[in-house]
């Protein structure tokens, strides 16, 4: 028997919200992000990741989050930087959420 499910919801999401909302990561490590999507109707929770330096804006050298919210910091990263890392809905764009990562100095 086929089954379907029928909703007069207009497919939407309400909201996009990241784990952990701040974190410090230091130089060679890694941290697993998450997103949480609140949607109506069966709308998509798919969410693109980014990561950005939080003063510039602009894209670090060794610093990458893959899809799947892998944030990776690169051995010769910098210290004393602060990351702006976000989740932006596929489905709205409009909805996203941030996080603030801090890749302190590891004191010698």
């Amino acid at each position: 028997a086929n089954c379907c499910v029928f909703t007069s919801a207009t497919p939407s999401v309400t909201s996009v919200t990241v784990s952990p909302a701040s974190a410090t990561v230091y130089q060679g490590q890694s941290l697993q992000m998450s997103a949480s999507v609140a949607t109506v109707g069966f709308a998509n929770k798919a969410v693109s990741w980014s990561v950005v330096s939080a003063s510039t804006g602009l894209a670090v050298d060794g610093v990458t989050i893959t899809q799947a919210g892998v944030l990776k910091i690169g051995a010769n990263v910098a210290g004393d930087l602060e990351l702006t890392v976000k989740a932006t809905s596929v489905f709205d764009p409009t909805k996203y959420d941030t996080a603030t990562i801090s890749t302190p100095t590891v004191a010698s």
